[in-house]
């Protein structure tokens, strides 16, 4: 599907709440809420809120729900950060619902705020679970901004989000018996449960029920380990059916080794080489525990393997011409791009940048692939730390592409390396003219 029919089906659900919900109050049978009394209009922005936050949690399992239709328009790293960026809109959504709700009802009551909190507790149907739910995604949106400041890891935060299923499982009784919106207005209640229904069995469906069919068909499995240049491992991996895998170059696998010390934890890794139907390498730089660990694994262990993810692939290029840079483990898909450009006759210059030449990964297959390319694959590796390194030194600048690609502007850009590298390259190009549109990068992260 494209982006322009995701983006209208998203923004059709925000008109269809936002709508009833200005009906319902503008509409009422005392006459129009929003401009009533203090009371009135703090529970009118009450539910307002409350519905928001309700369908700002299932666009938060949309994003992530690993819905093919969805991942292929834009890309899992764009979605990763609209998550992000949509996850502080809820916990917003989440402080105001509550404290709008409370204040309006004590207000109604001529109570204090907190006699009235004990007495939604206390009295009214589904308010405890509420509450309870609540509090959880409160506590999963601040593990959120912790793990993104660096001060919690990955592994804490998955075990602490996943019970943000839990959580919002608990509040739907609280929206069902009080929603004043959902309780009143049968069409509407009805729309809200197919909503529910349809995120929940396309989540279902595409977080578990498509890994575990392909691991049904396919039963991938580590078949060898290789040690490559500069702490990097392959990890190639076997399976039944291969041929019928649809996954191309420059895509990424989210893989769950099922073996001790592994099976509690999936990570996405690029493929480096191109799909051949007989099996796929992943290659792997040691850089954390989960890693480290790699070159441990042992033939025959089985994978579970979600994806392929990803649209930094060919199809991306819009020009018979393409520039690839790479920097460091960046270089996983790039090698792969490049090999499956080179096959559909692209003119390929590929530039790749490392602290020295010890890491270097796949030197020698980028040597071949380029000699065996009738001129197509240009390859230029740059060193910023090798005082013995007779060619291109220094970093990826303007100056070095202004020199080494004097045809940039007839090139599709396509670059992978770490965060500070890829930043600072587009600012080069973006300097040297080259519009956005023309570069393409994936920086898939939490």
């Amino acid at each position: 599907m494209k982006k322009a029919a995701v983006i209208l089906l998203a923004g059709a659900q925000l008109l269809i709440v936002a709508g009833v919900w200005l009906r319902a109050h503008i509409c009422h049978e005392t006459g129009n809420l929003l401009v009533g009394g203090a009371p009135d209009q703090l529970l009118a922005w009450a539910r307002l809120t409350g519905l928001l936050a309700a369908l700002a949690i299932l666009f938060q399992f949309a994003l992530l729900g690993r819905v093919r239709w969805v991942e292929r328009s834009f890309g899992m790293d764009r979605l990763t950060r609209l998550h992000h960026v949509a996850g502080f809109a809820l916990v917003f959504l989440l402080l105001a619902h509550p404290v709008l709700a409370t204040f309006g009802h004590a207000m109604q009551a001529d109570v204090g705020y907190w006699a009235q909190s004990a007495d939604f507790i206390k009295s009214w149907q589904g308010l405890l679970s509420a509450n309870a739910g609540w509090l959880f995604m409160l506590a999963a949106g601040v593990t959120s901004a912790l793990v993104l400041s660096a001060r919690l890891s990955y592994q804490r935060w998955y075990a602490t989000h996943l019970v943000l299923y839990v959580a919002f499982g608990l509040t739907i009784p609280h929206q069902v018996a009080v929603g004043g919106d959902l309780a009143e207005h049968g069409g509407f209640r009805l729309y809200w449960c197919l909503l529910y229904l349809c995120v929940a069995g396309a989540f279902l469906a595409y977080r578990f029920g498509a890994p575990l069919a392909a691991l049904a068909r396919h039963r991938f499995f580590v078949d060898k380990v290789v040690a490559e240049a500069g702490d990097v491992t392959s990890v190639h991996i076997g399976g039944n059916h291969l041929d019928a895998f649809r996954a191309e170059a420059g895509q990424f696998l989210i893989v769950r080794f099922l073996a001790k010390g592994f099976r509690w934890e999936a990570h996405p890794f690029s493929l480096s080489r191109p799909p051949d139907g007989h099996g796929l390498r992943l290659s792997i730089k040691r850089l954390g525990d989960f890693t480290r660990r790699i070159p441990e694994l042992s033939p025959g262990t089985p994978v579970l393997i979600e994806g392929p993810y990803g649209v930094f692939t060919a199809k991306a290029c819009r020009t018979q011409r393409a520039l690839l840079i790479a920097g460091g483990i960046g270089i996983t898909p790039i090698r792969s791009l490049a090999e499956t450009l080179v096959q559909t006759g692209h003119d390929v210059l590929l530039i790749y940048a490392n602290r020295d030449s010890a890491t270097m990964v796949f030197k020698n297959e980028l040597e071949e692939l380029a000699s065996r390319s009738s001129g197509r694959l240009t390859l230029t590796p740059v060193m910023s730390g090798d005082p013995a390194w007779t060619g291109e030194k220094g970093r990826v600048d303007r100056t070095l592409l202004a020199r080494r690609v004097p045809d940039l502007s007839s090139r599709d850009v396509f670059l992978c390396g770490p965060p500070p590298m890829m930043k600072g390259v587009r600012e080069a190009l973006a300097g040297l003219g080259i519009p956005a549109r023309r570069i393409h990068d994936e920086r898939f992260a939490l």
